[in-house]
């Protein structure tokens, strides 16, 4: 399967495409299919995030459908945080990730599985829509001890 890398902002914020519209995907049409898709995130020359998909379909110039979605998110400590849900929309111009279907986090410190997962790219928080089942780590644990 080929993997199709694009970025997850455009290269100038204050460019009105780059604020309204899915930046690399403005000269497919909407309906569009891109199988094997791979969305970096960058800060500070880092990959922060890496937004990965079976599928991505372009329902309008902002809005885009994901099938089978995995998010990776790293720390700049090193910790990795995972985010898998099944049909996912991102919303480009809210910077937001949605879906009502089966969602699933996981890290180091814990693991979540809840009905759907409400997420903003912009500011890394989101919600995850009830009910929700949490399991702690360990390692949770032993590391609020030491504070």
């Amino acid at each position: 399967m080929a993997a199709l890398m694009l970025p997850l902002w455009a290269a100038d914020p204050t460019d009105d495409v780059g604020q309204k519209e899915f930046p690399g995907l403005q000269l497919l049409p909407e309906g569009s299919v891109v199988k094997g898709i791979v969305l970096p995130r960058y800060e500070k020359h880092r990959v922060s995030a890496l937004m990965m998909a079976d599928e991505l379909r372009i329902d309008t110039r902002s809005l885009v459908s994901l099938k089978n979605l995995r998010a990776e998110l790293y720390s700049p400590a090193g910790g990795l945080t995972t985010i898998m849900c099944g049909i996912t929309q991102y919303d480009f111009s809210k910077d937001s990730i949605t879906t009502d279907q089966t969602a699933a986090i996981k890290d180091s410190r814990f693991s979540a599985k809840g009905k759907g997962i409400s997420f903003s790219t912009r500011t890394q928080l989101g919600i995850l829509k009830g009910p929700v089942r949490t399991t702690f780590t360990s390692s949770a644990f032993s590391s609020a001890k030491g504070k």
